[in-house]
């Protein structure tokens, strides 16, 4: 939000109209998954309960993804063109930064057990600053590339669905689901941002197109040159 509010003044972007709604979108859903989302997943556990966590076989099928879905968002990076590549660069930071669950394990960890900390939490806190960093270097290499407000509403995006996936097959999140409001407005949140997100890659697409129409037609025909000859001296010269 703050970053469509003041690209213009501060670092000289003009957000489109388009971009405008595609960002306000993206922010909407993301409200909506905050406000109808679960938020009690981690009351009573303990430090074995989070320990035992990390087997549960959905999680491992979703780390196992990320790391599949990220290599190809590497690739892509480096051997695209054109939407693709500015895809790649839009969701790399957001997909990494989305393992929030480190960050909120060894808060658990912390409030189950202040006194002791268990061998692996200084591991998880390790990850958690990783995974913060290292989206906020894609991020940062996107904005170097792209405009800034397709580059942080492709961040928030990208980093909302991960952690969605990630809070889905890791806290079970749909379980605890207990209104019907809930059910209704958390998966409408989500279809909310995903339609932002793809409002955001049509439109720098649709953008690009446009651009690179009128550079042709600034640039106009381009002059046929006529060939060389040779003179009665076996000299090339234009007729």
């Amino acid at each position: 939000v703050w970053i469509v509010l003041f690209s213009q003044p501060l670092i000289g972007e003009q957000p489109s109209y388009s971009q405008v709604f595609a960002a306000s979108l993206i922010v909407f859903g993301q409200v909506l998954i905050a406000l109808f989302g679960d938020h009690t997943n981690d009351e009573g556990m303990t430090v074995q309960d989070v320990r035992d966590s990390y087997h549960y076989p959905p999680f491992v099928i979703y780390l196992i993804g990320l790391a599949i879905w990220m290599t190809l968002v590497v690739y892509w990076i480096r051997n695209s063109s054109g939407t693709l590549k500015r895809f790649s660069w839009g969701v790399a930071g957001g997909s990494v930064t989305g393992l929030q669950n480190f960050l909120k394990d060894s808060l658990t960890i912390v409030k189950a057990s202040p006194s002791t900390f268990p061998w692996f939490f200084g591991i998880f806190v390790a990850f958690a600053a990783a995974s913060a960093f290292g989206g906020l270097l894609f991020l940062t290499a996107c904005m170097k590339r792209y405009d800034a407000t397709y580059s942080s509403a492709m961040f928030v995006g990208a980093f909302v669905v991960s952690a969605s996936i990630m809070s889905a097959t890791h806290y079970a999140t749909f379980s605890h689901l207990t209104s019907i409001w809930n059910w209704v407005f958390y998966p409408l949140g989500l279809v909310t941002l995903m339609g932002g997100v793809w409002l955001l890659v049509y439109e720098q697409e649709h953008r690009g197109v446009v651009e690179n129409r009128r550079t042709a037609r600034r640039s106009g025909p381009v002059e046929m040159q006529e060939p060389l000859v040779r003179d009665s001296q076996n000299e090339y010269v234009a007729p």
